[in-house]
């Protein structure tokens, strides 16, 4: 299976930045979106993309020139008879996503795969929906599409085999970094952050650390940008949506701090609205090191939540293990399920969040162990969030000391 012709459903940012990637590898794309308004958008991003790549020397005018002549452009679904791919990348509404794809099984040849870009909805869902379930797949490319390496390839229940191995195929040809990932709520890498991000808005909750003591002690520990900034930037609300789907689907260690739902009451939604965690000055750029202003709403929202809950506060220094170890605990969940493979869950992690060492680093340096009695600890002060995943209790019974310790060794029977 070998794909020569692909279509891009949705202009905006990732639809876009997905277009631009197909087309640099050489491949001639359609990009469609419901007006031309929204196709100018999506290809003036795409020429500011080869724009910066002939500013940087990595190609020449003419190469920049030719790969985006290779996108053309359609508000109908005209041209999609030859397809070999679709990647659909429009809003991230169910019965959306379920309307694009009832019409691209009118208009695309049969031998044609459908991919979504969702983040989180029901592949299965969606592929139901059509004639050819078993060419439907999750291709979740991380924001900016250009530039991120990692693409989650998730099948659906029925997705073939081989059209899963056609598309991480593909990927590596993309020069992308493609993990397999078995359907579930969040998939990997959303369903192994949200936890991380949740603790550290408890551990805001108490009132003892700031925003930026707290990020500053994940950058430490190897996140490229702290809870609190990734919030910010990624979109409050956007959070409090996500946040909430997990809980209903995973229940009580998922359960939602309160502080960021309030925020979003109160319209502070991070970057996009001037505040959010922190305070966000329109067209200026804070340095590296300069102190961030806290957002005042923010301030009143935690004295507020102090006076109501009675907050405790303590002597300990914060340890960045308290937001990491929901996230280790959470990959672990998702080992234990299938959901990925042990040796793919650090790819991803490094991938799709920037972060500079392997999570389960952890277990190299400390043991699973150490790992398993701290979570069991911080679970007995503050319940579900922290419950061990059983496979971590059956490795440590095991004597195992860390992931590499489970690799086979052949092993001759006389």
């Amino acid at each position: 299976m070998k794909f020569q012709k692909a279509a891009v459903i949705g202009a905006g940012a990732m639809g876009s930045g997905i277009a631009q990637v197909l087309s640099q590898s050489g491949m001639e794309v359609i990009l469609k979106d419901v007006n031309q308004d929204f196709i100018d958008r999506g290809l003036a991003n795409i020429k500011r993309m080869y724009d910066s790549r002939v500013k940087k020397e990595v190609l020449t005018q003419a190469e920049a020139d030719y790969l985006f002549a290779m996108v053309k452009t359609s508000t109908t679904y005209d041209g999609f008879k030859d397809v070999d791919l679709v990647i659909e990348a429009a809003l991230e509404e169910i019965d959306v996503k379920i309307r694009i794809f009832q019409e691209l099984d009118k208009h695309c040849a049969p031998h044609t795969v459908f991919a979504t870009n969702t983040s989180a909805l029901s592949i299965s869902e969606i592929a139901s929906h059509t004639k050819r379930p078993e060419q439907v797949l999750g291709m979740h490319f991380f924001n900016p599409a250009q530039t991120m390496k990692l693409v989650e390839v998730i099948p659906g229940v029925k997705t073939s085999q081989q059209v899963q191995d056609a598309v991480m195929a593909l990927c590596k040809e993309l020069r992308k970094i493609p993990v397999a990932v078995q359907e579930c709520p969040g998939f990997l890498v959303n369903r192994v952050l949200f936890p991380y991000l949740n603790e550290a808005l408890y551990v805001l909750e108490e009132g003892k650390f700031s925003p930026e003591e707290i990020d500053k002690q994940a950058v430490v520990f190897g996140l490229p940008m702290g809870p609190f900034t990734l919030l910010d930037m990624t979109g409050l609300d956007v959070c409090e949506h996500v946040t909430t789907f997990l809980y209903e689907e995973y229940g009580p260690r998922f359960q939602p701090a309160s502080i960021l739902s309030k925020l979003v009451k109160k319209g502070c939604l991070g970057q996009k609205t001037g505040a959010g965690f922190y305070i966000h000055e329109k067209g200026k750029v804070p340095k590296k090191d300069e102190p961030k202003q806290l957002n005042p709403v923010l301030v009143d929202l935690l004295k507020e939540h102090a006076q109501n809950n009675n907050a405790k506060s303590n002597d300990k220094a914060f340890d960045a293990l308290r937001i990491i170890l929901p996230m280790f605990n959470e990959a672990i969940y998702a080992v234990q399920e299938h959901v990925v493979e042990a040796q793919d869950v650090d790819t991803a992690i490094q991938w799709g969040l920037g972060l500079t060492r392997g999570l389960f680093s952890l277990a190299e340096e400390k043991g699973l162990n150490h790992c398993l009695n701290e979570l069991e600890s911080y679970q007995k002060a503050y319940g579900e969030r922290f419950r061990p995943a059983w496979y971590l209790a059956k490795l440590v019974r095991a004597t195992i000391h860390d992931f590499s310790q489970l690799k086979a060794v052949p092993v001759t029977v006389r």
